[in-house]
């Protein structure tokens, strides 16, 4: 058993903005190694100066987030995220489970998606995904916890997080 949250993750996504409101959890193909990345662009830092250049007050807005990671285009493989140039047009849940689902991973509640395609010799044809979060109704942007899954590729998944001070969550835009 590991004791930090690496090696390969499981996935999940869920479209909130489809046809069914109940639409259940699907497990993205394992991404292309080195791939998957959760990108945090800390706030801006605000400094209110007074004479002689010294700081009265600092204040750090918020972070923000963006979960990256690539795809590889095969055989009888559908685009995980149906996209029109770049563009999706729907909002999605995302959640990683790392490789020791014991271990903490992560919930973005509700986020923005963009997908582009891309090819190199090394790594063929790709789909370059990235999730931009955006603030949920409810909680932190990120979720930090253990992420259980239970359920098949054929009839979905069903994907909770236990974070330490709430509980066990289902997502929550």
């Amino acid at each position: 058993m590991a004791v930090i949250s690496w090696g390969i993750p499981k996935i999940f996504v869920k479209d909130l903005d489809g046809a069914q409101t109940s639409n259940p959890w699907v497990k993205l193909p394992t991404p292309v190694e080195d791939s998957t990345q959760l990108e945090t662009t800390k706030g801006d830092k605000l400094e209110a100066k007074i004479e002689g250049g010294e700081n009265e007050d600092v204040r750090i807005k918020r972070s923000t987030y963006a979960l990256m990671l690539n795809i590889r285009k095969a055989k009888n493989r559908t685009a995980p995220i149906p996209s029109v140039d770049g563009v999706v047009e729907h909002h999605y849940a995302v959640m990683l489970q790392p490789e020791d689902p014991t271990c903490p991973g992560f919930s973005i509640d509700l986020s923005t998606v963009s997908v582009v395609d891309s090819y190199n010799a090394a790594d063929g044809a790709m789909w370059e995904i990235q999730f931009d979060a955006l603030k949920p109704k409810i909680g932190a942007t990120v979720k930090w916890g253990v992420v259980t899954a239970t359920g098949n590729e054929l009839e979905g998944y069903e994907v909770t997080i236990e974070t330490a001070d709430n509980g066990i969550e289902t997502v929550t835009p």
